[in-house]
């Protein structure tokens, strides 16, 4: 996306003290900039503080330049419909490098995540509402998604090569990933099973399916077309056809 307008830097802001839990108080000791300048600031009003101390103000928050900071590990809280975490994400700046979506499945009101930003690290304490629905993954597109067998509230967060270490050692241990190539399998086969017919979903399977919405989502934003998606579907059919996994027979 181009660089935020002077009135989305407000908006930014806003959302990040929320998301971080920080008061008006603990800016001020942070950054020098008064209460009631900040406060008028973040409701809309030019000019009430300097260009200057915006940038030292998101550079505070975690930002520069449009995107996350590579040299701490963000911490963010939010509840309900994730309102702050939707705004941050709809101005943040894409990064080039993946976003690789860690969870885990400890039970619970409030889930922690982990997201890989590009080259940041953000950790996430998620409390969704009554009627929300655990809709992360088409928050953040994530290119990689993966479950991990231990609780991820005990991951390290003072250090980004630490946080990184722990989670990327986990995964290539005992991480449990989606392929991509599962999902169109997994969808064919759904697609097929006659009227009527339950389907039952484990808990790979519905990580599987919201990892598909976001990747159809993704490619009808590219501009493909439905009947493009469903041509490029029945290759991988054909594909694994000519090419069966180990165990499974060859048809004909």
């Amino acid at each position: 996306m181009s660089a935020l307008s002077s009135e989305q830097l407000p908006i930014l802001a806003g959302a990040l003290l929320r998301l971080r839990g920080l008061t008006l108080a603990a800016v001020f000791d942070a950054t020098g900039i008064r209460a009631a300048n900040l406060s008028a600031w973040l409701k809309g009003r030019p000019q009430v503080i300097s260009a200057a101390r915006v940038t030292a103000l998101l550079y505070h928050l975690g930002v520069q330049g449009g995107q996350l900071r590579s040299d701490m590990v963000h911490t963010w809280s939010d509840q309900g419909e994730w309102a702050h975490l939707r705004t941050v994400f709809n101005l943040l700046q894409e990064p080039v490098a993946p976003r690789c979506l860690f969870l885990d499945e400890h039970p619970g009101m409030s889930h922690t995540r982990f997201l890989q930003w590009g080259e940041a690290w953000v950790r996430l304490s998620l409390t969704p509402g009554p009627t929300a629905q655990d809709d992360l993954a088409a928050m953040v597109s994530p290119d990689r998604m993966i479950v991990l067998p231990v609780a991820l509230e005990g991951i390290p967060t003072q250090d980004p090569p630490a946080t990184a270490s722990a989670l990327l050692s986990l995964a290539e241990q005992s991480g449990q990933e989606i392929p991509t190539g599962e999902l169109a399998h997994g969808f064919m086969q759904r697609l097929g099973a006659p009227p009527g017919q339950d389907f039952v979903l484990t808990n790979g399977d519905s990580l599987g399916w919201r990892i598909l919405e976001v990747s159809l989502r993704s490619a009808m934003r590219r501009g493909l077309s439905p009947t493009q998606l469903a041509l490029k579907i029945e290759t991988m059919r054909l594909d694994e056809d000519d090419f069966p996994r180990p165990g499974k027979a060859k048809p004909g």
